[in-house]
């Protein structure tokens, strides 16, 4: 679909301070922000909701696990799917100068191979947007804890949000490679369709041994399949998985926490509140007094 638009233009100097040329964000997006364009590189995450997303002549429909890399000069704007608020359409942002990234180029990856910075540094040359599809959550954890580390600015906060935006860039390329004609598309939707499932049986999640069962391949493989296309392995998942439905809960309702914890599977509330804390950076009461 071709569209014109009118398009302002949005200066990093809204947002960076000169010690400080990063910023986050999670908005709720409307019908009020114009189309815009900016000097910065952005990276735009949907957490929640559905609508259309208008990147300079294009639009396309978006849901929750889109996500886009905006480089500078790259005209954008989010809408959500219709005025009605339970249909919010929930959006983090991470924006940074192309001097930052860089420099993260340069400190954080500099061991990574040359392809995977031609992926990123092209797209900033050519001002070519790309797109990508969460497939097993790697995305959201990431967008959380960049949203909180710069909400709180706790000591070491930067070093932290370098790591997290390495981490991200990391899952992206991963998510274009692992999608190219040399890959197994069936292997890669079989062992997609076993996470889906993990994640919607987070209160009693199969054994290891049942999920190799299930793609008929030894326990040893699937660690490694899911070690290559998560970074975690299938205990990390599990309970990724789990602390994430938690996430959800926490936001959408008012129930005792230790009912949110056994919701999922867990009775230990000292080993709960440890864990999510250890995921998420933040303690559950925390994060529903930050989200709601």
């Amino acid at each position: 679909m071709t569209i014109k638009r009118s398009i302002i233009e949005t200066p990093g100097d809204q947002y960076f301070l000169p010690e400080l040329p990063l910023y986050v964000n999670r908005v709720h997006e409307s019908f009020e922000m114009l189309q815009h364009k900016h000097d910065f590189i952005e990276i735009s995450y949907v957490a929640e909701g559905s609508g259309a997303h208008y990147i300079d002549n294009t639009s396309l429909p978006v849901s929750k696990g889109d996500l886009f890399f905006l480089p500078v000069g790259v005209s954008h704007v989010f809408r959500p799917s219709s005025f009605a608020q339970k249909n919010n359409l929930v959006v983090y942002n991470c924006i940074f100068t192309q001097e930052w990234l860089n420099q993260l180029f340069h400190l954080q990856l500099s061991g990574s191979k040359d392809d995977f910075n031609v992926l990123f540094m092209q797209a900033t040359e050519r001002a070519a947007w790309l797109s990508f599809k969460e497939r097993n959550g790697e995305f959201q954890p990431l967008f959380e804890r960049l949203h909180f580390e710069f909400s709180a600015h706790r000591s070491g906060f930067m070093t932290i949000l370098q790591t997290c935006v390495a981490q991200l860039l990391v899952y992206m390329y991963r998510s274009k490679m692992d999608f190219t004609p040399e890959a197994s598309k069936a292997n890669l939707q079989d062992l997609d369709s076993l996470l889906i499932y993990i994640r919607g049986h987070c209160s009693s999640p199969i054994s290891l041994k049942e999920a190799a069962a299930r793609l008929s391949i030894s326990e040893r493989q699937l660690h490694r399949q899911l070690k290559k296309h998560t970074g975690m392995s299938f205990m990390e998942f599990v309970q990724h998985a789990r602390i994430e439905a938690c996430c959800q809960l926490l936001r959408t309702n008012d129930h005792k926490i230790s009912d949110v914890a056994a919701s999922v599977g867990y009775q230990d509330m000292k080993f709960f509140n440890h864990l999510f804390k250890k995921i998420t950076g933040i303690t559950p009461s925390q994060f529903r007094q930050q989200h709601r």
